[in-house]
C-alpha cells in the first residue's frame, strides 16, 4: 500500500503540473490576442487576414482556424481552472460520477480529467449511441 506521505507528494505534483498547464494555456491566449501589438484587453482581437493575402477564401479559412484554435484553448483553460476548483473543495481526483478515485495514471495523462476511466468510458459510448441516434 502507498503511503500517504506518497500520496500527498503525488498529489502535489499533479497540482502543480496542472498549474503550469493552466499557465501555459493562459500565455497561449495572450499571446494570440495581443500578438500584432496590442497592449490593453479593450483592444485584443484575432489578427485580420485579410490584410495577410490577396485571396479572400485563404483569409476566411485561416481565420476559421484561428477561432477553432482559441475556442479548443479556452476549453482546454476552463478544465484546468474546473480542476484547479476542485482542489480547493478537496474533491480533486475524485470521480465527479461514481465519487471513487480516478487512477493515478490517469491523471498523470490528463490531470484536469473528471472521471475515472471506467465512467469515462460509458460517457463516450453513450455520447456516441446518442450520436449514432440522431445521424
Amino acid at each position: 500500500m502507498v503511503s500517504s506521505s506518497t500520496e500527498r507528494t503525488a498529489m502535489e505534483q499533479l497540482v502543480a503540473q496542472l498549474r503550469a498547464h493552466r499557465s501555459e494555456l493562459a500565455a497561449l491566449i495572450e499571446d494570440r490576442l495581443h500578438q500584432h501589438g496590442l497592449e490593453h484587453h479593450e483592444e485584443a482581437a484575432l489578427p485580420r487576414r485579410g490584410e495577410d493575402t490577396d485571396d479572400e477564401a485563404a483569409a476566411e479559412t485561416q481565420r476559421s482556424a484561428d477561432v477553432i484554435n482559441l475556442a479548443r484553448v479556452t476549453a482546454e483553460l476552463a478544465q484546468a481552472d474546473a480542476a484547479l476548483a476542485r482542489v480547493a473543495a478537496g474533491s480533486y481526483g475524485l470521480c465527479v460520477d461514481c465519487d471513487e478515485p480516478i487512477q493515478p495514471g490517469r491523471l498523470s495523462a490528463h490531470p484536469a480529467a473528471l472521471r475515472c476511466a471506467e465512467c469515462q468510458g460509458l460517457v463516450e459510448r453513450s455520447a456516441q449511441h446518442a450520436a449514432r441516434t440522431h445521424a
